[in-house]
């Protein structure tokens, strides 16, 4: 009988230990040629004796690590102390041994841990199954106990979630050996962050939060040198800059990655630069302006053909050729050797890297590394220096002390500017379609985000804060910007068990968010609210709980530091009368209006539901939220019909106007002109939607379009959708246009009061089957000569130019695909000379770009049978719960204004479509009153070029509470007249009710203090490179003042007085 898995790993457990000691007790007597390792073996068994290290409950704060020995001062990253030495006279080659291991891609995040596939499938009497991969568990468990039996064995972990999985399930004798390794530099962290983020899709806060837990882990358990070296991305779809350039903030020193652009690869192979110098912010501080960036030879894996996990028959190389085994040692050492001579000569250098790795490997850990012993030991041993070529001298490596080992290079390097993106790996094969696949999961990642920065913002003023709420979201976040699933290239078995976990968190957040709501709206009544808080899914256009109450609260939250008029849709039940409690809101000043209630457009009424939809109408509201600011609004409801003028499609020319703007259509509905009323200037403006039919293999290429790739058939602009029948309406201050479409789409375009903005919310689902579908805004009055820009993640912006490609001469294949980039926040055209811009926010990550000079194209939604060959080895074929294609909501902000204007937009505009208002309901009857007063965090609003990034809780103590707290300047260098300009701002000034007590500076990931920050390797650049810096350097932080340059985030560790309770 197969014992209990549990029971199977404490065995393996003991094994592993029961080596050590016996290791340890051999060489004490036998004593050995390597001292080192004698020394090492007696050390993992005496450390049982030594200090504890490991935090209780409470977490440690950096000081105390730092008290610890965790944290070196200025020098540089100790994590290079304990890297092999290397020899003068040959080419060192770094064997590199890791495994991939995805943190869900073709598996959930469980299934892969436990080697469990969770899918319940018909053939296995619906239960789960032994999948085909080996579990992370054992593989982790294997590799620990190969270490121990060769002290020069080296590995590599990377994704700390899967560390933290299997560190859970140590016991404390187990967690010192691992912590030894570490400390000895066996074990390398490479990366470190909690997953591998992707670079395209990815909002560098999220990026920010996720790295930040992993250091946390890395400081908090494993105790070793807390800052990783090298930010290890090896399976990403592109590299994107702004995430490179935070990389190099937290202090990395360099970036290894597998993917490049073929036709770069190319390029750069025969160029021999392979290895560069990144400038990866060239508006930073000099030490925070470059990273180093190597590309590995075979993505991750080792040279083709050269495998060495075992032979064909699962069994050891040996070392002489007389073994009657189908490859001996020495015959795959002199294979491996032409590998060598061939990889030096394409990267020049005197230390090349071989990765031996790969998907889920080193469960068979012990022969695995049993192989690589032999061919080391074989290679080395060979006469290799015939006809004038270099010695290699192969030895165990890591990616840390690889990178080491080329900074000692007395060379120079060349230097790349701009970004990675967007990718291809041949011809036709633009890696551009997942930046728009499976726009739910986007567009719930981004809601359940703000979500998380509203409650960490919240807790501060709580008694008890539930920091186990908190982990649970940021680790959940965390996995979400896998690379493998905000980007929606994974099979939906691990889509739907990243649903339902966030799920689970953003449940737990609600109940949390329950708690410190009456904390903070009903701070004198003892008891609790006597029933829990309503979340509507308004992006539906539904909340059922409202239909049946009489009374009712509805309570903001606006988590930006932008003040914010939000609009609130709020559905009514068809026998049913909703209105704003005008006496209380008068009473307490609030600064809200009642638009009046209409019927609900024909777009939402086609969103399908799993019950009869009786909520037709809805209630207009707009209030305006300061920053970080809490506001209830009062409701009262009767069970009468309310009469409301129907809605009637017309035949007839109309249009909308507001304060900025008067949008026309023609007598199809169609968009026609757009005024701006403050230039008195009418501009030429349509909008369009329209589709792409999914290629599969061709004439031209065999690529076909997928989960990954974008690639349409034709080079034909997308066939365009007819607009069925169109209504308009008009309110003061509230009036939209709606247009039904004859397939696929309908949308509702508003020009609401003092808005600055066109507001496009859209409804696209129901696709058939290959159809990629778009929207397109276009002026033949602007000319953008084929330059556009797009953000960065989420911050700094990309000049892009039309079919070129930054780094290396560019060959288009693919007219559409080829100009597609990711828009994590928007995208920005210009017309220089009539100083106009045209804007468009995203509600979630897209892919567009601008395929004709005026126009911006952007793809909602895709649904393709096709498969593009890429792994996943499934279709992007979602279905809602009617069995057709599914249909999604989403919402485009679009401004036409002079430059200086558009900017402004669109810094402001970012940052609430990322930190949107979060909408609760309270029952009012029964309840304790409300404090309808607004509740604020801040003494008095921010300067506009101010976004506070982080308020998370770290340590409650009596009278204390310590916040890890990030500060940033939003606007570029030179980008507008006034807000471009760096500003400072008083520490003490920043919280309402709360006396500061102390703060102090740390790095960007939040694991060092900024003044003993370790030293970054410095790197000569070819003399060919001109480059400028006009960036002043960063000011020291006085303990008062913080100063801001453009660009610039600053972190710190801060330690409050709490209010009084």
């Amino acid at each position: 009988m197969r014992p209990p898995r549990h029971t199977k790993y404490i065995l393996q457990i003991i094994i592993i230990i029961t080596i050590a000691s016996l290791l340890g007790l051999f060489l004490s007597t036998h004593g050995g040629e390597d001292g080192t390792a004698k020394q090492n073996a007696q050390e993992y068994t005496q450390q049982n004796s030594q200090k504890k290290i490991i935090p209780t409950k409470k977490r440690e704060s950096v000081e105390e690590a730092k008290q610890n020995g965790m944290i070196s001062s200025t020098s540089p990253n100790c994590a290079y102390k304990n890297c092999p030495k290397l020899r003068d006279d040959v080419i060192n080659v770094h064997i590199i041994c890791h495994t991939h291991l995805d943190p869900g891609w073709l598996n959930s995040v469980d299934g892969y841990f436990y080697g469990i596939y969770h899918e319940r499938q018909p053939n296995h009497n619906g239960q789960p199954y032994r999948h085909s991969m080996p579990s992370v568990l054992t593989i982790f468990n294997n590799v620990m106990g190969a270490l121990l039996e060769n002290s020069k064995r080296r590995f590599v972990f990377a994704e700390m979630s899967f560390i933290w999985r299997w560190w859970k399930r140590l016991d404390e004798d187990f967690k010192t050996i691992v912590r030894k390794l570490l400390n000895d530099g066996r074990l390398d962290i490479a990366g470190g962050s909690w997953v591998s983020n992707d670079e395209a899709v990815s909002h560098y806060s999220a990026m920010i939060d996720q790295c930040t837990l992993g250091f946390r882990f890395v400081k908090d358990e494993l105790r070793i040198c807390s800052q990783p070296a090298v930010a290890w991305q090896l399976d990403l779809f592109g590299h994107g800059r702004e995430i490179n350039s935070l990389f190099a903030q937290m202090g990395y020193d360099a970036i290894l990655f597998g993917r490049l652009d073929y036709q770069e690869k190319e390029q750069r192979t025969t160029r021999k630069t392979l290895q560069m110098i990144w400038k990866v912010n060239e508006n930073a501080p000099q030490n925070e302006q470059w990273l180093f960036t190597g590309i590995l030879p075979n993505l991750y894996h080792p040279p083709e053909t050269l495998g060495l996990k075992s032979d064909n028959n699962g069994a050891l190389l040996r070392p002489t050729d007389a073994d009657t085994l189908p490859e001996s040692a020495s015959v795959y050492s002199k294979r491996l050797l032409n590998e060598l001579i061939s990889q030096q000569i394409k990267y020049n250098s005197t230390n090349i890297a071989v990765i031996y790795g790969g998907d889920f490997e080193y469960e068979d850990a012990t022969q695995y590394f049993q192989n690589i012993d032999a061919m080391i030991d074989t290679i080395n041993n060979l006469q290799n220096e015939t006809d004038g070529q270099q010695k290699f001298h192969v030895h165990y490596s890591t990616p840390t002390c690889f990178l080491h080992a080329l900074s000692q290079e007395k060379r120079t390097w060349p230097v790349r500017e701009g970004d990675f993106l967007s990718y291809a790996h041949r011809a036709h094969a633009f890696w551009t379609g997942f930046y728009t696949s499976r726009p739910g999961i986007k567009f719930y990642e981004r809601y359940v985000g703000a979500f998380y920065q509203s409650l960490r913002q919240l807790s501060i003023y709580s008694n008890s804060i539930g920091f186990d709420v908190l982990s649970k979201l940021g680790e959940t976040m965390g996995l979400m910007q896998h690379h493998d699933t905000i980007t929606g290239t994974s099979p939906l078995v691990h889509i739907e068990d990243a649903l339902r976990r966030l799920h689970r968190a953003e449940t737990s957040g609600k109940a949390l968010a329950l708690t410190l709501y009456q904390s903070i709206l009903t701070p004198t009544t003892a008891s609790n609210w006597s029933t829990p808080l309503i979340f509507c899914p308004l992006n539906e256009s539904y909340c059922r709980p409202l239909a049946t109450i009489h009374k009712f609260s509805a309570i903001v939250y606006n988590p930006s530091s932008v003040s914010n008029q939000v609009w609130i849709r709020i559905p009514v039940a068809q026998q049913q009368t909703i209105h704003l409690d005008t006496a209380i809101a008068k009473k307490f000043s609030i600064d809200v209006t009642e638009i009046g209630t209409i019927n609900l457009s024909p777009s939402f009424l086609t969103i399908p539901l799993d019950f009869p939809r009786n909520q037709v109408q809805e209630l207009i509201i707009r209030v305006h939220v300061p920053p970080l600011s809490l506001q209830a609004i009062p409701f009262i409801a009767s069970k009468q019909q309310q009469s409301v003028e129907p809605l009637a499609s017309t035949k007839s020319s109309c249009s909308i106007e507001n304060q900025h703007y008067i949008l026309k259509v023609n007598e199809q509905g169609s968009i026609v002109s757009l005024k701006l009323k403050s230039l008195d200037k009418e501009i030429n403006f349509q909008q369009n939607f329209s589709y792409y039919t999914s290629s599969s293999s061709d004439g031209k290429s065999q690529q076909q379009s997928g989960l990954y790739v974008f690639r349409p058939v034709g080079t034909d602009p997308p066939k365009q959708v007819d607009i069925k029948e169109f209504y308009c309406l008009k309110r003061k201050g509230y009036e939209e246009i709606i247009q039904i479409y004859t397939s696929f789409g309908s949308q509702v375009i508003r020009l609401l009061d003092s808005s600055s903005y066109i507001e496009f919310d859209w409804v696209v689902g129901r696709l058939n089957a290959n159809v990629e579908f778009v929207t397109s805004y276009e002026s033949k009055d602007l000319n953008n000569n084929g330059i556009f820009y797009t953000d960065s993640s989420g911050r700094s912006l990309m000049k892009r130019i039309r079919d070129k490609r930054d780094g290396y001469h560019f060959s288009q294949s693919e007219k559409s695909a080829g100009n597609y980039y990711p828009l994590v926040t928007g995208i920005i055209i210009k017309d220089e000379k009539e100083d106009l811009q045209l804007s468009v926010i995203t509600d979630r990550a897209q892919g567009g770009g601008s395929i004709e000079d005026g126009q911006v194209e952007i793809m909602l939604h895709r649904r393709t049978l096709t498969d593009d060959g890429l792994g996943v080895s499934e279709t992007l074929n979602e279905l809602g719960n009617d069995s057709q294609g599914i249909a999604v909501r989403g919402r485009h902000l679009l401004s036409v204004a002079k430059i200086a204007d558009g900017i402004k937009f669109f810094r402001e505009h970012a940052l609430k479509s990322v930190w949107r208002p979060i909408i609760a309901f309270r029952n009012e009857s029964n309840n304790q009153p409300l404090d309808y007063k607004t509740w604020s965090l801040l003494k008095a609003d921010l300067p506009p070029q101010v976004n506070i990034l982080t308020i998370e809780p770290l340590n409650q103590e009596k009278d204390t509470l310590s916040i890890l707290f990030r500060i940033e300047h939003i606007y570029e260098p030179n980008e507008h007249p006034t807000l471009s300009k760096p500003i400072s701002i008083r520490a003490d000034k920043i919280f309402m009710n709360h006396k500061m007590l102390e703060i102090k500076e740390v790095t960007l990931g939040a694991n060092m203090y900024k003044n003993e920050a370790f030293k970054r390797l410095k790197w000569t650049l070819d003399a060919t490179y001109e480059g400028k810096n006009q960036y002043p350097e960063v000011s020291t932080f006085d303990g008062k003042r913080i100063q801001l340059s453009p660009m610039q985030i600053r972190s710190f560790i801060v330690k409050l007085e709490k209010r009084a309770s």
